[in-house]
């Protein structure tokens, strides 16, 4: 007989229960850490039945606060006509004078943690821009693109950079659609060379192969002086090449009149470039250690680029455009905080605005460096006016508008709820926009405010993460982004 007693197995079980529970506990005490634009999020086993506030701040922040920041937030405490909400039926396209807004807050200006107080957005009120900038002049570049574009010979453009929620064109391919229907163009703008996905963007049929992808995802990897605002850059490989085709599931995405491929070529070399079922067009590249670009004119549903292995060869990307109206490019990158944008080259912006200039920028960052366990985030929001003083000097003819974090919920009590970080991340991103004199967007009233995610998952408009909307929610949120925008032009008298 062996000596495998009762008493004897449950020693074991004792012994590897104590082991796991030490394990765990040493996991709670992992540092919260920042490297390469990203940061760590803590873990903590307890989070939903004890609340310590003295423990939500990131290390090393200090409170940040002014005289200005006070104010700000004293000013929409106390909102009477001068509200961040106006009636929809003030958006017609003949009036250049619309209603006064309606008197309510959307957001509360102190963060309450039982989300108590927080009025929703009701029907038929659009959520307003939030000019910070010292003349309230913050869209005045993309208005004035938007006046002149039928006459400058290409489209007004707006970049959206940003993570997750936009991936796939989801928001901003409707927020294209919308607006080309009321201002013309065609084309769905920046695609890459390559995607891990192709099939989840439905604005736009890609394939191709031979493509070596550098990302800002792996920042020790790549090299900075190549860095874009679009996040990553290719390299060929041998039999490298790219298709995109057109698609009638979205409005206006279906054809366009230019084809534009953007690279670096170092050493004198031959693209190959082809639109629709024409022939094969060779193009011979001069040598140069700038962007340089080609375009393909012509109504097409299809544009094909050729490349192979080119020694000092670096692709940026297509641009599938129209020669006047709108442009949206979307510019996202799964995972990403958009902090180490402040590390991209002046000189390659000044490059790339030659080749494909924006008239304004949108930033949709947050949902990377949100944590349910932490209700500060003084710390980001100064680093992201670093980034948006840099993108300033970069892009001066370009408007920056910054969109506040959508609503996310967590279970709490057997049912969902807003997290309270969500409202704290919101008001951070309002400080940067005001510190920086830019606009802001507060996507989460425009998501309906408290539990708006919670809506937009019971109308299976996002996912059941209850964080990320999926294309049907782009839609809907996007028509709120589009009514906002309307009531600036219409103010403006555009």
């Amino acid at each position: 007989m062996g000596n495998d007693s009762p008493k004897h197995k449950g020693g074991h079980v004792v012994a590897l229960l104590v082991i796991a529970v030490v394990f765990l506990f040493l996991l709670t005490k992992l540092p919260v850490v920042e490297w390469g634009g990203f940061t760590t999020k803590p873990i903590d086993l307890f989070s939903d039945i004890r609340v310590d506030e003295s423990a939500l701040e990131l290390p090393g922040d200090a409170v940040w606060h002014d005289a200005e920041s006070d104010s700000l937030f004293a000013m929409v405490d106390s909102l009477s006509t001068d509200s961040l909400v106006a009636r929809a039926d003030s958006l017609g396209s003949d009036s250049a004078a619309p209603m006064a807004p309606v008197a309510r807050a959307v957001v509360p200006a102190t963060l309450d943690t039982t989300m108590a107080g927080a009025p929703p957005r009701k029907d038929g009120e659009v959520v307003l821009f939030e000019d910070f900038s010292p003349n309230g002049t913050g869209l005045s570049h993309l208005l004035n693109a938007l006046s002149q574009r039928s006459s400058q010979g290409r489209p007004a453009r707006i970049a959206f950079l940003g993570d997750s929620f936009i991936e796939a064109d989801i928001f901003t391919q409707d927020v294209r659609s919308q607006l080309q229907k009321q201002y013309g163009g065609c084309g769905v703008g920046y695609v890459s060379m390559h995607s891990d996905f192709p099939g989840f963007r439905r604005s736009v049929v890609q394939s191709g192969n031979g493509w070596e992808v550098h990302s800002v995802l792996k920042p020790r990897a790549v090299d900075w002086s190549l860095m874009t605002l679009h996040q990553q850059y290719f390299v060929p490989l041998e039999g490298a090449s790219a298709q995109y085709r057109g698609t009638t599931r979205i409005e206006r995405a279906d054809s366009w009149n230019v084809s534009r491929f953007v690279f670096i070529a170092r050493n004198d070399c031959s693209i190959s470039l082809k639109i629709g079922d024409g022939e094969w067009q060779s193009f011979a590249v001069t040598g140069s250690p700038e962007i340089q670009s080609i375009e393909v004119p012509g109504k097409t549903s299809r544009f094909q680029v050729r490349t192979g292995a080119i020694a000092g060869f670096t692709a940026i990307g297509v641009w599938l455009d129209d020669t006047q109206g709108i442009a949206i490019d979307n510019i996202s990158t799964r995972g990403y905080s958009g902090l180490s944008l402040v590390s991209i080259s002046s000189e390659r912006s000044a490059q790339m605005n030659k080749a494909v200039p924006y008239d304004a920028i949108v930033l949709q960052y947050g949902l990377n460096v949100m944590s349910p366990e932490i209700l500060h985030y003084e710390s980001y929001a100064r680093k992201m006016v670093a980034v948006i003083n840099h993108l300033k000097s970069c892009y001066p003819q370009a408007d920056i508008i910054l969109m506040g974090v959508g609503d996310r919920s967590r279970k709490m009590n057997g049912s969902f709820v807003t997290m309270p970080a969500v409202l704290a991340l919101s008001r951070a991103q309002r400080l940067a926009a005001k510190n920086a004199g830019i606009v802001f967007w507060d996507t989460f009233a425009a998501m309906g405010g408290q539990n708006g995610m919670i809506d937009y998952v019971s109308k299976k408009q996002a996912n059941k993460d209850y964080t990320h909307i999926n294309h049907k929610g782009g839609r809907r949120l996007a028509g709120e982004f589009v009514k906002s925008l309307e009531y600036s032009i219409n103010k403006h008298g555009r």
